[in-house]
Parts: structure tokens; C-alpha cells; sequence
């Protein structure tokens, strides 16, 4: 049976720890960037999320059937490469007709690597993604050439096609708003954000893209360069009032990398929101970039929780990864969060982000670790994704036992096939279980949960919470 001519088909490939109770999930809100984009020239779309629906062979074959694809495109991280080129095989197996592409930071980072390592992937999208899909999906309905697609790689009689890369989208009011009524939200696996019950109608919504800093472990970069992006906060606006009217969402996570990059435009931001009929929201952001003012304005329009990337202790190992910011002002800045009476509080932290970590890097790290009021800490081993300075570094140390066992790219759950100057695999990982025990097993830490404990929804994200948290320790696994 042919393909038809108006159905694209996203997407999003089974992750090796989508299971984990201990992790935040986020939505495919990509492929609904990229479903709005399709959809402005008459293009059906529908997104398929086996990180979120069990994937069968079955039910892949049923929805092959009932849309007949013409292109079926699939995103994809380092972890999830794999279970991506498996998927575009089995599309490829009840579907020869359909053009598959790959996408996503993995496939942005290495375009040549991996259409040479995964024969599946008919076509390839290195950068932003909305405008190299349409013009490919447009190609494959029209019978065009490929050549002239820029951001695209593909395959011709044998070889690989690198074309020239795509210049990122100026203007993000350009875009038309995620596709977000393709996501079933009733699917979603765990909690959106550490702290928030998955009960709640959450999503994710972006006001800019891109980092500035270029921090050495940052696979950002590989995608978006150094370069930041914001959007009109009269354009946001629009779109959380349709967001509220339309859907019922009641949570906000704001996926930018940096929120209060702009401090004025983070406050005018934070108080549309307030507004808006959204019940909380949260951010990630950096130390630097925050003051009490600020904090206490994000209180009063919402925000429950602020996440910031402070990933060590040490300053030595600050500086060496290109982080930006000091010790000092990782303390200031979580006492000022505190101050404004933000009820959640996460630092993020890498073991190994840099491979000349020391055990008394380590130990300034557990220090300020236990004694700050954090609400969560997260404690990731480093994993050096393509595109990275610190992949390039840990190459040239021969620090890499296997640089391509893709599906062990991941900050918790395996072990890495790398090490640092001074830790073992094995080490690093049990690095990873001594700070984390260290924080949420001390007696003051969990007797400060349960007296926070406010309603049914949060008891209910606590106990889960910590079982999963319980299992994870005792089963002597990571």
C-alpha cells in the first residue's frame, strides 16, 4: 500500500531509564514545535512517545497502518540512539516506503557518524529542526532534490551527503506554538519536576533558547552554539492564555536553560504568569544571575521551585569546566531562595565534570551539599556526549574504555565506559551513592520533609519518592 502524501509521524524513542521513579520527565514538546511547523502547510501529524507509551512491534505496525506515513521522523539523545535506530528499522520493515530521519542533540552532535553507524535512518537534521523538516517533508511529497536543504544529511547512491548548516532562527516569534493538543498528557510517566506531584497538568513551556556560557560538559552547544534567543513576552503571554483556556494546565515548567538571564524580563515574565490562572510554576537558572528582589517577585507570581546548575564544590574545578560562577555565589544565591520563601530548592551536581577531579574536590562538594537548605540535590556522573570539550579531553587522556556504547550515556542507572585521572568506573559510581546519601538519608533532611508536608498529593509524592529513592540505594545498583 502506498504512502500517503499528508501524514508525518513523530517520534520519541523508548528510554533505558523512562522507568525510573527518581528522574523528571519531560514532554515531547520538540516534536510539537515541529508538528506546528507541519501543520502550516496542510501536513497531518501525530506524535507516537514510546518513552511514555509502551512500545510493541504490534502497536508500531497498527499506527504504520492507519497513517501510512510519508516520513517518519524521529528524535533522539546519545542514550536513546540505539532504541531510535531500532525503531527506524522496524518502520523501514513494514513500511520501505517511508522516509525515515533521525534528529535530536546525539544526531546533531555526529551528522556523518551516525547515518554511517545506523543504516536505518534514511535522512539526518543537524540544528534547529522546524525548518530543515518541512522543507524535507515537502521534498518527499513533491519528489524534490536534497541538495539544496541546508541542515539536512543524507544518503546518495552509497555516500553521505553533508549539506551546509542551517543559521539558527532569528526570530522565535516566527514559530508557531507547540502542537501541544498531540501530546497525551494522560500517558506521561512520573513527575514533570522533582518536588511536583504528576498529578498535576503540567507542561513545559520555552521563553528562550540557547546558553551563553559554554560550560565544558554542555552538549547545548552542538545545537544551539552560544548563542540566545528570546522570545516577546507578549507573544509567551498568547500562549499561556491558550494554554489555560484551551487545555487546563495548571503547572508551568519553564525548560529554559538559564530563566533570569535578563533579570527585568524574567520579572515581567514571572508576573504575566502570575496572572495567567496557572497555580505554580518553576525554572532552571544560574546562581549569577538571580538577587533577593527577583527571587521574592517569582514567590509572589507562582514560582514553587528554582533549580541551579552549580555541579561542584570546588572552585578549582569551576573554573576549569568554564562554569562562571563561585562558590560564593552558589551560597548567597540559595539563601536568597530561601529568603524569598521559594519552597523548593535544587542544586544540580556532576561528579567527574571535570577528569581532574580530586577526593577533596569531592569532599568540598559534599560540604556544600549538606549545608545549604536545599530541597533536592541531583548527583550525576559525568557523561561525555559527542560535541562536548570534555569528550575531546577525556579522547586525547585515553580516559574512554568505550567511546560508543551509546546506551550507557546516562547520568544515573549504568555504568559509564569511561573513568576519570583519579576514579574507576566503579568509583565514579560510587562517588554517585555517597553524596547522594549523604544529603537525603541524614535524620534532620527527612524529619524537614514531613513536617513540610501541607496535603494528600504531596504525601503521596514523598512516599513514592522516597520507596524509589529506598530501592534504588538498598539494591546496591546504579
Amino acid at each position: 500500500m502506498s504512502s500517503s502524501p499528508d501524514h508525518i509521524l513523530l517520534f520519541r524513542p523508548p528510554d533505558p531509564l523512562q522507568d525510573s521513579a527518581l528522574l523528571s520527565h519531560t514532554r515531547p514538546m520538540n516534536l510539537a514545535y515541529l508538528a506546528a511547523m507541519l501543520r502550516t502547510v496542510g501536513f497531518a501529524v501525530a506524535i507516537i512517545d514510546y518513552e511514555t507509551t509502551p512500545y510493541s512491534e504490534q502497536h508500531l505496525c497498527s499506527t504504520l497502518q492507519t497513517y501510512q506515513p510519508l516520513v517518519a521522523g524521529i528524535t533522539s539523545t546519545t542514550p536513546t540512539v540505539i532504541s531510535a535506530a531500532r525503531l527506524a528499522a522496524a518502520i523501514k520493515s513494514h513500511a520501505p516506503e517511508t522516509t525515515t530521519v533521525i534528529g535530536g542533540s546525539h544526531a546533531g552532535a555526529m551528522p556523518e557518524g551516525t547515518l554511517r553507524e545506523f543504516p536505518s535512518f534514511d535522512c539526518l537534521i543537524f540544528g534547529e529542526g522546524e525548518v530543515t523538516l518541512l522543507e524535507l517533508c515537502q521534498s518527499v511529497r513533491d519528489g524534490g532534490k536534497y541538495n539544496a536543504i541546508n541542515g539536512l544529511a543524507w544518503r546518495n547512491n552509497g555516500n553521505i551527503m553533508l549539506n551546509a548548516q542551517r543559521q539558527l532562527v532569528s526570530d522565535l516569534d516566527s514559530l508557531p506554538f507547540p502542537a501541544r493538543d498531540l501530546i497525551d498528557y494522560s500517558t506521561q510517566a512520573g513527575h514533570s519536576s522533582r518536588g511536583f506531584s504528576n498529578k498535576m497538568l503540567s507542561t513545559e513551556l520555552f521563553t528562550s533558547r540557547g546558553c551563553p556560557v559554554g560550560c565544558s560538559f554542555c552538549a547545548i552547544q552542538a545545537t544551539f552554539g552560544r548563542t540566545v534567543r528570546f522570545r516577546d513576552p507578549a507573544y509567551i503571554e498568547e500562549e499561556v492564555r491558550l494554554m489555560v483556556r484551551n487545555q487546563h494546565f495548571n503547572h508551568v515548567v519553564i525548560a529554559d536553560d538559564t530563566f533570569t538571564l535578563k533579570p527585568d524580563r524574567a520579572a515581567a515574565i514571572s508576573e504575566m504568569l502570575g496572572r495567567s490562572g496557572i497555580t505554580s510554576w518553576n525554572c532552571d537558572t544560574r546562581v549569577n544571575s538571580v538577587s533577593l528582589d527577583l527571587l521574592k517577585i517569582m514567590k509572589r507570581c507562582g514560582c514553587e521551585k528554582v533549580a541551579f546548575g552549580v555541579e561542584s564544590g570546588s572552585q578549582r574545578i569551576l573554573d576549569l569546566v568554564g562554569k562562571g560562577i563561585s562558590v560564593d555565589q552558589v551560597r548567597r544565591a540559595v539563601q536568597w531562595a530561601r529568603q524569598a520563601g521559594i519552597t523548593h530548592i535544587e542544586g544540580n551536581f556532576i561528579i567527574g565534570c571535570d577528569p581532574s577531579e580530586t577526593v577533596q574536590d569531592l569532599e568540598m562538594t559534599r560540604e556544600l551539599i549538606t549545608s545549604l537548605p536545599w530541597t533536592f540535590v541531583s548527583v550525576a556522573v559525568i557523561v561525555p556526549y559527542p560535541g562536548t570539550p570534555v569528550r575531546e579531553k577525556m579522547l586525547a587522556a585515553g580516559l574512554m574504555e568505550d567511546a560508543t556504547r551509546w546506551e550507557d550515556y546516562v547520568i544515573f542507572g549504568k555504568t559509564p565506559g569511561w573513568r576519570t585521572i583519579h576514579f574507576s568506573a566503579a568509583e565514579l559510581l560510587q562517588q554517585q551513592r555517597t553524596l547522594t546519601r549523604a544529603f537525603y538519608l541524614r535524620p534532620s533532611y527527612i524529619l524537614s520533609r514531613l513536617a513540610a508536608i501541607r496535603s494528600p498529593g504531596e504525601l503521596e509524592y514523598w512516599v513514592t519518592a522516597g520507596i524509589s529513592y529506598l530501592k534504588w540505594y538498598l539494591s546496591g545498583k546504579n
